[in-house]
Parts: structure tokens; C-alpha cells; sequence
């Protein structure tokens, strides 16, 4: 059991949390991380600095073990090996297990389909990454830009 507070839990191990936590450099030291995840089989990838729990993120014993209660802060990301719809809908669900516990923490929940945005407010959502959003920008720019220039 995680027994720090102020800490930020994050929920899912995936490319984007890796390249999430890279961006942390040398202060990745001074802020406390907890990482729940149940399908992480390879621990040894993580940084040493971060606590690991392998677990169901909607089981509220799992979240207890993050010690969820005294945490500041959760990021919440979508499952890449699930459809949209079920990540996103896991997402929400994980949301609402983490506001049960402690309904002050600061949430930032990664969601995929544009109708589940005002799911994860009703469920308490402090911040949405729409994550398509960007990608779909960056897909038209890449696309048409050249045209654009000539």
C-alpha cells in the first residue's frame, strides 16, 4: 500500500504516459507517482520513482492501495487494447470509483468518442483530454498544408 499524500495516481500504462512521464526529466524525482494498471506485466520499464500497483482501477480496494484518499490529483487514460466505446466508457467508470473515494481530487480523464465528453462531466471530470481532437487537426495540417503553401 502507497502510504504518501499529495501524490498524483495515474491509471493506465501506455506509450502516452511513458512519453508523459519523459517529459519530467530529472524532476521526475521530486513528484510522487503512483501508476495502477492490470494488464503491465514488466515492471522493470517503469522509473524507479514511481509506486506500481497492479490492479483494477474501479475496484475501490485497488484504490485504496493507491491511497486514493489522500492523493491530489488523477489522470485517467483510455485503454489502447479496448474499442473506443468500452475505453471510454472504463474511463468514466474508473472517474466515478476515484470521486467516491475522495470527490475533491483534481481529475484530467483522456476520452476517444466526442458523446462520452459530457459523461465524464457528469461523472465529475475536472479536465478531458478529447484526444481525437488534436490527432484529427494534426492528420488535416499534415495533409494540406503543402497545398496551402504553393
Amino acid at each position: 500500500m502507497y502510504i504518501g499524500n499529495n501524490h498524483l495516481v495515474i491509471i493506465g500504462w501506455n506509450e502516452r504516459v511513458k512519453n508523459f512521464l519523459f517529459c519530467f526529466g530529472e524532476s521526475l524525482s521530486l513528484t510522487k507517482m503512483v501508476l495502477i494498471d492490470s494488464t503491465l506485466e514488466e515492471t522493470h520499464l517503469l522509473p524507479d520513482q514511481i509506486y506500481f500497483i497492479k490492479g483494477d482501477p474501479q475496484d475501490p480496494e485497488t484504490l485504496v492501495k493507491a491511497n486514493i484518499q489522500q492523493a491530489e490529483k488523477v489522470l485517467i487514460t483510455a485503454d489502447p487494447d479496448q474499442t473506443e466505446e468500452h475505453a471510454d466508457i472504463n474511463s468514466i467508470l474508473s472517474l466515478i470509483a476515484c470521486k467516491g473515494i475522495n470527490p475533491s481530487i483534481y481529475s484530467v480523464v483522456e476520452i476517444l468518442t466526442s458523446k462520452q465528453i459530457v459523461n465524464a462531466r457528469h461523472a465529475g471530470a475536472d479536465q478531458i483530454i478529447h484526444r481525437s481532437l488534436p490527432i484529427s487537426h494534426l492528420m488535416y495540417d499534415k495533409l494540406f498544408s503543402k497545398e496551402m503553401l504553393n
